[in-house]
């Protein structure tokens, strides 16, 4: 049995919101280290916080990885909050081709346990503006 799926919102409480983003933080720069290691790339993440701080994992010397970003001209990869459902008319992330939430189908405030979810339980991360670079 997978987890359920929550809905990726922005959190409105601040505390929540905080502990989040640490928590998040602190997944996404682990799997960029294991993403790193296991797979022989050079890996930057480079978080803007709303706290006007800047939060970085980098691989290597995080200024020559950004000089090398510059300067690319090669093909890229780049993905958008379109890409993972930021845009609302694309709710549907996995591969069997329909979407998951059409009409009729939808589960309300209720997931499948029974409980009414809050916003507070749930959370998303800190969309204050982050980016990853991998090369």
């Amino acid at each position: 049995m997978g987890r359920r799926k929550i809905e990726i919102l922005p959190i409105q409480h601040d505390r929540n919101r905080s502990v989040t983003f640490l928590k998040r933080k602190n997944g996404l720069f682990k799997k960029a280290y294991e993403l790193g290691v296991l797979c022989s790339v050079d890996v930057a993440v480079i978080i803007f916080g709303h706290n006007n701080k800047v939060y970085e994992y980098c691989s290597t010397d995080s200024d020559t990885m950004v000089q090398r970003r510059l300067h690319y001209t090669g093909d890229r990869d780049l993905k958008t909050p379109a890409d993972f459902g930021g845009d609302k008319a694309n709710n549907d992330d996995d591969d069997d081709g329909s979407d998951d939430a059409g009409p009729g189908t939808s589960r309300g405030k209720f997931g499948q346990s029974g409980k009414k979810r809050s916003r507070e339980d749930e959370h998303g991360p800190d969309y204050e503006a982050s980016f990853t670079l991998l090369e």
